[in-house]
């Protein structure tokens, strides 16, 4: 098994709680803690200007900062580090609040072993991990969406889908903008949509047709919102409960 090494910095003005803490993470062997230590803000601004750190412990009272402002500095001007605070305080209200500032856990100083530290911080490092793989995943989403929107305006078209299953239909924000129906237009069941299109019977034997092939195929209809002359739907089945398709002015 592969041995992790994990870099720490421990913002502690106080030696024989920096000294506990140092035995502690020094007991763990996999992962292995290289540990870092700044008894002030100033320092420790120091050490992370020029380091790049897995994790940071960090006291709520320093000599030249205290309380809540201490962690809300730090993670403004180092807003994607992970902050685990250690507080004096017995009090759940004050770690709660380092919470809401951005720190990933709060540990009470006098209340932990090394064996609660480390799992803590392992916890704590997992969590924050699987968040910035989530952040990025939801941005390659954002960036997708946004081109698919983009390639839907410069073609003056919309997006729709047919669930068969779910009696739904799908269509998206410039469709609806094109067929100047509202935005809570978004997601309707199939009567719903049916109800804007003047020659019903025609459409849903196309969409039949659809389900019936593999191929593309496409038909030209008048709907109620739209009155600008026809449009055109292109449509492909997806599997056996699905079509999507194009819809753009005739």
């Amino acid at each position: 098994m592969d041995t992790k090494e994990l870099k720490v910095l421990l913002i502690e003005d106080n030696a024989g709680d920096a000294f506990l803490i140092k035995f502690y993470l020094g007991e763990s062997v996999n992962p292995r803690f290289n540990f870092f230590h700044a008894e002030n803000m100033k320092t420790a601004n120091e050490l992370l200007a020029s380091n790049s750190f897995d994790i940071i412990l960090m006291d709520l009272n320093l000599p030249d900062s205290v309380g809540l402002d201490t962690i809300k500095k730090l993670l403004e001007k180092y807003p994607t580090n992970l902050v685990i605070v250690l507080t004096g305080l017995v009090d759940e209200k004050v770690g709660l609040e380092t919470v809401r500032y951005g720190a990933q856990d709060f540990l009470v100083k006098g209340k932990f072993d090394g064996k609660v530290l480390i799992s803590s911080i392992m916890f704590a490092f997992e969590r924050f991990n699987l968040n910035k793989e989530l952040s990025s995943v939801s941005s390659e989403l954002n960036k997708g969406e946004e081109r698919f929107s983009n390639i839907q305006m410069l073609f003056n078209s919309g997006y729709i889908e047919v669930d068969i299953s779910k009696k739904l239909i799908y269509q998206s924000p410039h469709l609806l903008k094109l067929l100047n129906l509202s935005p809570d237009k978004e997601y309707q069941t199939i009567e719903e949509t049916m109800a804007y299109i003047v020659d019903v019977a025609r459409i849903i034997e196309d969409a039949r047709a659809s389900f019936a092939t593999s191929t593309v195929n496409e038909v030209t209809f008048a709907h109620k919102s739209y009155t600008a002359g026809d449009l055109k739907v292109r449509w492909i089945k997806v599997d056996d409960t699905k079509i999507i398709g194009t819809v753009f002015p005739a």
